[in-house]
């Protein structure tokens, strides 16, 4: 079985959060997600999230603190992926709007947060993501198997 590390960020701009409409192989429309990707070699889950923060929106974060951490396992796929999201702030009080750097990222921007959970339809993200976004401190860990989501994360649209 194949591990994913994935290092993820909730950015709020007032009442809006961040979120990055990305392209992946196999899927026929971009997926939104929350800005971030995997983990390198030689690197820290925080260094992870910062550098994915540049690359996918061009804008300078620091980690605040972990908001969850959420792990999936797909046996049909034999994929395991774990996520760390942390609740990140603007190095630059008066930070530009965001601009994708990674050719696979086709549109980012602060959506209000009540709209957030919609467009995150995948259960592995719009569960986690909803209760972060809520203010309730728990639950902060999150597990998901293939059997139990209801809306995958491949093999939707929107």
């Amino acid at each position: 079985m194949k591990t994913i590390r994935l290092c993820t960020g909730l950015l709020r701009r007032g009442s809006d959060v961040l979120l990055a409409r990305c392209r992946y192989d196999g899927e026929p429309q971009p997926l939104w997600v929350l800005p971030g990707g995997r983990q390198e070699d030689g690197e820290t889950i925080a260094q992870a999230v910062i550098r994915e923060f540049r690359e996918e929106s061009s804008l300078a974060i620091r980690i605040d603190e972990l908001a969850y951490v959420s792990e999936s396992i797909d046996i049909p796929r034999e994929l395991h992926v774990v996520n760390c999201t942390f609740l990140v702030s603007e190095r630059d009080a008066h930070a530009p709007q965001p601009v994708p750097r990674d050719e696979k990222v086709v549109e980012v921007r602060f959506v209000p947060a009540a709209d957030a959970p919609a467009l995150l339809a995948a259960d592995v993200l719009r569960v986690p993501v909803a209760a972060a976004l809520s203010g309730d401190p728990h639950p902060r860990y999150f597990a998901f198997a293939a059997s139990d989501v209801a809306v995958p994360f491949f093999g939707r649209t929107g």
